[in-house]
Parts: structure tokens; sequence; C-alpha cells
């Protein structure tokens, strides 16, 4: 392992030079530092709203029923360009929202492996009973939150070759996102 350069009037560059195969390069250690700072801005969308009347004389039971194509995506940059060079595996964890008495808040959901750049789409099915008393209406709204997330995060690049031997250098740079919250239902009567 070592370094290559090169410095003209125009354009200066400097790389890495490996003797040995790179088997892996993966992004790991991945931390948030200004996760709990941050105050979400989550849009709360409408995902479906109905009017029950009961104008009978016994509780009626029905079941409300909806779905929402969800798209969620999450990028990783790295800022010293090593993206472009190796092809790099990202393991961490990704921030997620929960709801809070205060609103929402942000954490880190459970580590796994991922590119730099990643786009998970999926249809939803909610599903949610709703009672209606004797002589009463109710109104039900489902809603679901969606927020962007920017934050900055530190790592380790840890560099493998084919002869188990391993090179491993501190980053840092943006992390991005699209998430949503968990669908709720709100019953008025």
């Amino acid at each position: 392992m070592g370094f290559t350069g090169n410095a003209g009037a125009d354009i200066d560059c400097l790389g890495f030079i490996f003797i040995n195969t790179i088997k892996s390069t993966v992004l790991t250690n991945v931390k948030y530092p200004t996760l709990h700072s941050v105050i979400p801005n989550v849009n709360v969308e409408e995902i479906k709203s109905m009017k029950y009347e009961n104008q009978s004389s016994e509780t009626q039971e029905y079941k409300v029923e909806t779905s929402k194509k969800i798209i969620k995506k999450s990028s990783w940059s790295v800022t010293n360009k090593l993206e472009l060079t190796f092809s790099m595996e990202v393991k961490a964890g990704i921030p997620e929202f929960i709801e809070v008495s205060s609103g929402f808040s942000l954490s880190v959901g459970t580590e796994h492996s991922y590119g730099l750049e990643n786009s998970e789409e999926k249809t939803e099915t909610f599903s949610f009973p709703v009672k209606v008393r004797p002589g009463k209406t109710v109104d039900v709204d489902i809603t679901i939150g969606r927020a962007t997330v920017d934050l900055p995060y530190n790592g380790t690049v840890k560099i493998t070759c084919y002869n188990n031997s391993v090179l491993q250098f501190p980053t840092s740079g943006a992390y991005k996102g699209l998430t949503y919250t968990d669908a709720k239902v709100v019953v008025k009567e």
C-alpha cells in the first residue's frame, strides 16, 4: 500500500496504490453526532378520511382499510470521493422517526448492510377497527408522516485486501434520507 500524487499548473491529485487486490471496502462505525439535537420537520399526509353514522340502537363495528405506496431513500456521501475509486458497502443504522409526547424524534435503527445510495419502494396496507355507538357519527382520518433527514456523520473506512491485510481510516460526510412515520388513525365522535 502506498500513495501516488501529481502536482502541476492546473490539476493536483493524490491517490492510493495497492499492491494487493482489494476484497472489500466498507464504511463502518457510523455515528450521527447531531442526531439528538435535530428537531424533525414531519409533513403529515392524510391517506384516507371516512364518516360513519350509526342510526341503529346497537354498536356497529367497521374496518377501515387503505394502502399507500411508500418510497424510503437513504444515501451517505463520502467527502474524500472514495466512492469514485472503490465499490463501497455501508454497515450502519438508518435514522428513523419515533413519535414522542412533544412530536417526533430521531433514533438510529438496527445496523444492516447497504450501498451508498438506496431506495426501497413498497405498498403498505393499513387496517383499523372502528366502533360506532348507537345514534352517533364518527369521523375517521388515517394519516402518515413523511420527512427528509439531512445529518452529518462520522465513520471509519475499512479496506480489506485478499491477503487479509486491512487499512482503516476515519471519514465523514452527510447522510440524506426520506423516511415515514407509522400510520395513525384518529377517530372523532
